[in-house]
């Protein structure tokens, strides 16, 4: 897995300072609200899932290409999401965290180029490593599910920048991969994303 995360936040950072000489390369903070929505596979008569609010915090580049409109967004952070897991009588449950560390790389489109404000569109992929937490069974229940070493995501996302320095981002995580496997079905984490954002 690290040689994955490392292989990535490389490709990140080449992408980031290609056409140093020509791009403006910004870097800042970052930090939201996930809100999961989470998807089952199998008979939710048996098991159910409920979403709860998580969080992310990290760092974030955010680079202007010499062409009208187009930038790149890159940014590492600490991700977590949250939800409630219990068995189809509701007669116990448990509070469950998913800990990652992930990579959104998104290709920016701005619109209007006043400090005052302006609008974007993004989208782009998403890599997210899972940091522990692999494996987990609720109180009582023999059914154990597995939580997978890494996650991929496509991101769309809209925004708007003001004063040049603060930023604030709606992103949808469309889930490529499955979250957590079981004998019995298989979760998929699609996430809502409020961010806030200062770039330096």
């Amino acid at each position: 897995m690290k040689k994955h995360l490392l292989s990535i936040v490389f490709i990140a950072v080449a992408l980031m300072t290609s056409s140093v000489a020509d791009a403006q390369i910004r870097f800042g903070v970052k930090a939201g609200l996930n809100l999961s929505s989470l998807s089952f596979t199998g008979d939710n008569s048996v098991w159910n899932f409920k979403h709860q609010a998580g969080f992310f915090a990290g760092v974030t580049a955010d680079v202007k290409i010499p062409l009208a409109g187009l930038g790149v967004d890159a940014s590492v952070v600490y991700d977590q999401r949250n939800f409630k897991i219990s068995n189809g009588e509701g007669t116990f449950s448990n509070d469950r965290r998913l800990k990652y560390i992930s990579v959104p790389i998104n290709i920016k489109y701005t619109f209007g180029v006043d400090e005052i404000a302006s609008l974007y569109l993004a989208t782009g992929p998403q890599f997210s490593f899972n940091l522990d937490n692999k494996s987990f069974s609720l109180e009582d229940a023999k059914q154990v599910f597995n939580a997978r070493n890494f996650d991929f995501y496509w991101n769309v996302g809209i925004g708007f920048t003001v004063l040049n320095h603060v930023r604030l981002g709606y992103t949808y995580n469309i889930p490529c991969t499955k979250s957590v496997d079981s004998p019995l079905g298989s979760l998929k984490n699609k996430t809502n994303q409020i961010s806030l954002t200062y770039l330096f």
